[in-house]
C-alpha cells in the first residue's frame, strides 16, 4: 500500500459562502471520527483528486492539517464523497479518522481479470458482486479483491466467495456461498423465439389497439345505421296507416 498524504487547511466559511470556496479550486470537506471532534476544514480540489484516484475509499491517507499554531496529521479514510449530478465536480468530502489499532469495515470493490475460455465460446458473462465486506485492521484492508476469471472453463460454471483467496488478515462478513461471477449458456435463436412465444412488440399492440378501436367504431356506425332503418320504417308505417285513415272517411 502507497504512503498516501494530503495538505488541508481549517475552513472559516461556510454555508452558501462554500460556492465561493468552490469557485476557487476548493473543496468543502469535514473530518470526524469516534475520538475526534468534527472539524470544518477545506482541500485543494485538484490534490483531492489525485489522491482520491489513488485511495479510493478503502486506502489510508495521512492528512496533514495546517493551521497557523501548528500542523497535524491524522490517518483517515475518505467516507463519503458528493459530486455534482451534471460534471462530476466535487462538491463536498467526509474524512474519517480510524484507529490503527481497531478493527474496521470496509466495502472492497472487485477486479475481474483474465479471459474465460468459456466467454471465447460464446458464453455471457455475469457478475452479481461488485464489491465485498470484510473487516481488518486500517492497514491490513486491501485496495482491491482481484478474481481471475480465467477458471471459467464450461457454461454455466460459478465461482463464489469461497473460491477467492483472501488476504490471510481479512475477515470476510458476507456468505462464502454468495456468488460473485458466473458464465451463462448462450442462447440460440431458436430458443429465443421459443422463450418469446407469442409475445408481441409495442408496434403489434398498438396496431391490434387501433384495429379492434376501428371494430368497435364500426360496430357502433352498424348500429346507428340499424336504429336510423327501424326509424325510416316506422314513419313510412305512421304514413300509411294516416293515409288509410284518411281514405276510410
Amino acid at each position: 500500500m502507497a504512503d498516501l498524504t494530503l495538505k488541508v487547511k481549517k475552513r472559516i466559511v461556510f454555508g452558501k459562502q462554500n460556492k465561493l470556496l468552490r469557485e476557487q479550486g476548493f473543496i468543502p470537506a469535514v473530518l470526524y471520527g469516534k475520538k475526534t471532534p468534527t472539524c470544518s476544514l477545506q482541500v485543494n480540489a485538484q490534490d483531492f483528486k489525485d489522491v482520491y484516484k489513488e485511495a479510493g475509499d478503502t486506502d489510508i491517507i495521512d492528512l496533514i492539517i495546517e493551521d497557523e499554531k501548528k500542523k497535524q496529521t491524522k490517518s483517515v479514510l475518505v467516507q463519503n464523497v458528493s459530486s455534482h449530478f451534471l460534471d462530476g465536480s466535487f462538491l463536498h468530502v467526509d474524512f474519517f479518522e480510524v484507529e490503527m489499532d481497531k478493527l474496521i469495515t470496509a466495502h472492497i470493490p472487485i477486479n475481474f481479470t483474465g479471459e474465460s475460455p468459456a466467454v471465447k465460446l460464446g458464453g455471457v458473462l455475469v457478475k452479481p458482486t461488485s464489491e465485498i465486506e470484510v473487516e481488518a485492521l486500517p492497514m491490513d484492508i486491501p485496495h482491491e479483491i482481484i478474481v481471475d476469471i480465467s477458471s471459467l472453463t464450461d457454461f454455466d460454471q460459478t465461482l463464489y466467495i469461497k473460491d477467492i483467496d483472501f488476504p490471510p488478515k481479512v475477515k470476510v462478513l458476507i456468505d462464502e456461498n454468495t456468488p460473485v461471477v458466473t458464465v451463462n449458456t448462450p442462447i440460440t435463436e431458436e430458443e429465443l423465439e421459443k422463450e418469446l412465444g407469442e409475445a408481441k412488440t409495442v408496434e403489434e399492440v398498438e396496431v391490434e389497439g387501433e384495429e379492434k378501436e376501428e371494430e368497435e367504431e364500426g360496430e357502433e356506425g352498424g348500429e346507428v345505421k340499424k336504429e336510423k332503418e327501424e326509424k325510416e320504417k316506422e314513419k313510412v308505417s305512421e304514413s300509411d296507416d294516416s293515409k288509410k285513415d284518411s281514405d276510410k272517411k
